[in-house]
């Protein structure tokens, strides 16, 4: 073995004991636990030259060594591999998640639900960013004699409904003249397009029809604002209050930053594009400067939609949080898709 890999490779050995130990990891112990042949002095060599290269600390004189965020990045990108959950994790992401799949932001919930009780961090589901998504269909079913519900399906997944209420009594024949007219002008159209200025002029070619439409238009509207709102689902935050990675300043900014929405929607997006995770001061958020965000994106009708997240302290279980992810973004994939099917 190279001095280069046999450095990595010692490199990787010490990331992966201190995420089971949160303890420093020496040299003995390093060549007890692996079974390197070489010895030992070797080893205090190696990892003296990867503390110099600023891959390793030494909390105190005479300790053992713990990872920098160079050596998580280093393992992650050198040494790094998802583990498949086990039969019995892989059932209970399924049951949680499919019990409420009557709805694609319900899955999302139970989503991140069930990965903040199984990772013992914080969890994050978001629906697509809405300049990824255009309007897929819109359906109109009438509830009452006067009432009906518009239900607009986007090609990310997501279905918004909304009811209202017409002066005049609904008739099917009615109904269906509205739904024919409304798909012809709003699919493939994206959801902030639809703004006053889009609603009159697709209302002018409706001819005398657009006197009964006005309720009806307003409904979509508002659903359109809705959807050009990235919407999230977030679980277990309380769970970080019982690391001992984090101190209270620590734990106050990210409780803090964990209430900004939209940047903690687009963090993820960003999060999957790098290898699906974000290490410290590679988010550049100071607030996260001592945790990993791990992401992966659900997919809808074979395109990236929205994404699930984990924000944890640096030192976390990669392998295993990076596993339940990725199980768990194919089943809110795979439910939300079940839904869109005629």
């Amino acid at each position: 073995m190279d001095t280069a890999s046999r450095k990595s490779k010692i490199l990787c050995y010490v990331v992966e004991q201190y995420i089971r130990s949160a303890e420093p990891v020496g040299s003995k112990q390093l060549l007890e636990r692996t079974g390197l042949n070489v010895s030992s002095a070797t080893v205090r060599n190696e990892m003296a030259s990867l503390s110099q290269a600023g891959f390793l600390a030494q909390p105190y004189t005479s300790a053992g060594r713990v990872p920098t965020q160079d050596g998580y990045r280093h393992y992650l990108d050198a040494a790094f591999s998802p583990e498949e959950p086990e039969q019995a994790e892989k059932a209970e992401i399924f049951r949680s998640i499919s019990m409420s799949a009557d709805d694609p932001e319900h899955i999302l919930d139970c989503a991140s639900r069930v990965l903040s009780e199984m990772s013992g961090a914080a969890c994050i589901a978001t629906t697509p960013p809405p300049e990824d998504v255009t309007i897929a269909k819109l359906r109109i079913v009438q509830t009452g004699r006067q009432t009906a519900m518009t239900v607009l399906v986007t090609s990310g997944g997501m279905i918004k409904y909304r009811l209202f209420r017409c002066d005049y009594m609904l008739t099917a024949e009615l109904v269906k003249v509205f739904e024919r007219l409304l798909n012809q002008a709003l699919v493939g159209v994206a959801p902030e397009e639809v703004t006053p200025a889009f609603i009159q002029s697709m209302a002018a070619g409706f001819g005398e029809l657009v006197m009964l439409m006005p309720n009806v238009l307003s409904a979509i509207m508002e659903q359109c604002s809705e959807i050009n709102n990235m919407d999230l689902r977030q679980h277990g935050e309380s769970n970080l209050l019982f690391c001992n990675d984090f101190q209270l300043d620590d734990l106050r900014g990210i409780i803090k930053f964990l209430s900004k929405r939209e940047q903690l929607a687009y963090l993820l997006l960003r999060a999957d594009l790098n290898r699906g995770v974000l290490l410290g001061t590679e988010t550049g958020i100071p607030a996260l400067y001592k945790c990993a965000v791990l992401s992966r994106r659900y997919s809808v009708a074979g395109q990236p939609a929205g994404a699930i997240g984990i924000i944890a302290p640096m030192r976390n279980d990669y392998r295993k949080n990076m596993g339940m992810l990725e199980y768990a973004s194919s089943i809110v994939g795979k439910l939300i898709n079940e839904l869109l099917e005629p």
